[in-house]
């Protein structure tokens, strides 16, 4: 059948990695025990937030004034649910999520659709001029996003990601119509959130939690080898878009402390510690780099921008489109 002697020892190859791959499954150590779900559970709030959530809230952005108007007080008790539970611990029960995956993604979809409700009510505020309460809009779905992720697998966070970047944006666009105490709230909440941010070590932990229970339910050693280099491609590209978040994140809540203190002192810190205390909790860390983020004093402006996903400081060059893009993530001050 293979004349290269070498092709011969094919089949018996992948019967070995495969025999491998089994024997790590059944022998490795089971996972520590979990612990209680916090009573009550913000979580739960967030759900019953969804299935409550009324109208085509997707809509939002072709809305005008009266009708924006209209959805947010048509979900008015959704967002009372929304808020109530990002005041409570957050913790996604994973037993019943291993055992009705379809269900989860249901209730998934359902739960992204309180951050459309969010940004909805944000876009409302700032067509009242009410820049301060759209920002707590804005910041409540960067909070939505992250607490919806906490105790969940890969697909929950990258679910919370979208929901923490349809913040981000806006937010960012009204950093420059902050006043200097408006910044600074905006700042603190930031800061506190990143304190608080779900890392990506947990979410991995959980998603390992996974595989095993999938494994053990419904083992095939050949589909386990053969898929192995898949599955650690799509693990990368989350892990690249967790980290691409959080550095936007950070961004944003340097860039609104250099503006506080450009404000307060009449020029730019000549180096991002002279924010750390007054400003901010510390000097914020490139995820990509494990560095501080780069900044650049000049003159009156400044340069602020993560190394980005290649790991390399271009200079402030851009970062290019896709996630194999080269290049920088940038915080321009107009």
């Amino acid at each position: 059948m293979f004349r290269n002697p070498r092709l011969r020892l094919l089949p018996f190859a992948l019967v070995a990695g495969a025999v491998f791959v089994a024997l790590l499954v059944f022998t490795a150590d089971r996972p520590p025990v979990r612990p209680p779900l916090p009573n009550p559970n913000g979580y739960d709030d967030l759900v019953n937030a969804g299935e409550a959530a009324q109208a085509n809230i997707g809509n939002w952005p072709n809305l005008d004034h009266d009708s924006l108007a209209a959805l947010v007080s048509a979900n008015a008790e959704s967002l009372r649910l929304l808020r109530l539970g990002l005041t409570r611990q957050c913790v996604m029960p994973m037993d019943s999520a291993l055992t009705n995956a379809t269900g989860m993604m249901n209730q998934l979809a359902r739960m992204k659709r309180l951050v459309h409700l969010l940004a909805a009510e944000g876009r409302l505020r700032e067509i009242e001029h009410q820049p301060a309460a759209a920002a707590r809009s804005y910041l409540d779905a960067i909070r939505f996003g992250n607490e919806m992720s906490r105790g969940g697998f890969i697909i929950t966070r990258l679910v919370g990601i979208a929901c923490e970047a349809i913040g981000y944006a806006p937010l960012a666009r009204l950093a420059p119509k902050l006043k200097p105490d408006e910044a600074r709230a905006v700042l603190k909440d930031l800061d506190t959130l990143d304190a608080g941010h779900v890392t990506w070590a947990e979410v991995l932990q959980n998603e390992r939690y996974y595989t095993r229970y999938q494994r053990r339910n419904r083992f095939n050693p050949i589909v386990q080898v053969m898929g192995w280099l898949q599955v650690r491609q799509a693990v990368q590209r989350a892990e690249t878009k967790h980290k691409t978040v959080v550095a936007r994140e950070r961004l944003l809540a340097t860039e609104l402390a250099l503006r506080c203190y450009q404000s307060e002192q009449g020029h730019p810190p000549a180096r991002l510690g002279e924010l750390a205390t007054n400003y901010l909790s510390q000097v914020p860390a490139d995820p990509f780099s494990g560095q501080p983020l780069v900044y650049r004093a000049q003159g009156t402006n400044w340069l602020l921008y993560s190394v980005g996903p290649d790991g390399v400081d271009d200079g402030g060059k851009p970062l290019g489109r896709g996630l194999g893009g080269k290049g920088d993530l940038i915080f321009d001050s107009p």
